[in-house]
């Protein structure tokens, strides 16, 4: 019996020493597993624009009427950018760039009657340069009123993050002279109060 005996207690030491590999090799597995968490945690995600009167818009619409070449037109935001700033409610100093975000940008461009115009004239849009910015639905049809959207996503507080408006031409369908109408613009975003502004054509 004592012979028999001596093979067992050899595999059993064998097999101890299988156990202790594998569990050396595994240690540094977990570690790694860990430690991943922890590092993705350290990155803060842009905060929505504070209200209160703590973000502002930089920049904003316009409407500009041409004349003088061919075609006749308004003009709506030629030019134009727009971003925000947010400002420290305890100090007023304004916050590092990339602190803030503003959410989905709404840009709204209407003619029609308003402002002692009613009876406005028929125009038609042509979109010059959208600059990353997407319509909301199809673009309207010619004629006396009309409405259009864009959108915008990303914009973070500071003026290295400002972005260029999408650009349109109002052009009377006659093909002549600027035509009585009025032009509404309006800004807004999730985050921020909403920034408008009118003008009367011709």
């Amino acid at each position: 019996m004592g012979i028999l005996e001596e093979p067992e207690r050899e595999q059993h030491s064998i097999a101890r020493r299988t156990i202790v590999k594998a569990a050396a090799w595994s240690v540094p597995v977990i570690a790694v597993a860990v430690s991943t968490p922890l590092a993705a945690a350290s990155t803060a995600e842009p905060q929505p624009a504070p209200g209160g009167g703590l973000s502002v818009w930089q920049g904003g619409t316009s409407v500009q009427t041409w004349t003088i070449t061919q075609p006749n037109r308004v003009q709506v935001n030629t030019g134009q950018n727009v971003g925000f700033n947010a400002f420290d409610a305890n100090t007023g100093d304004i916050v590092p760039p990339g602190t803030y975000r503003s959410g989905l940008i709404t840009v709204t461009v209407q003619w029609g009657p308003g402002n002692g115009v009613p009876e406005p004239a028929d125009y038609r849009l042509e979109e010059r340069s959208l600059s990353g910015w997407t319509r909301v639905g199809a673009a309207p049809a010619p004629g006396a009123s009309g409405t259009v959207q864009y959108t915008y996503v990303g914009v973070l507080n500071g003026s290295a993050n400002i972005v260029p408006l999408p650009v349109v031409w109002l052009i009377p369908v006659s093909g002549g002279a600027l035509e009585p109408t009025y032009v509404n613009t309006s800004l807004s975003s999730e985050f921020l109060s909403e920034k408008t502004s009118g003008s009367r054509v011709p």
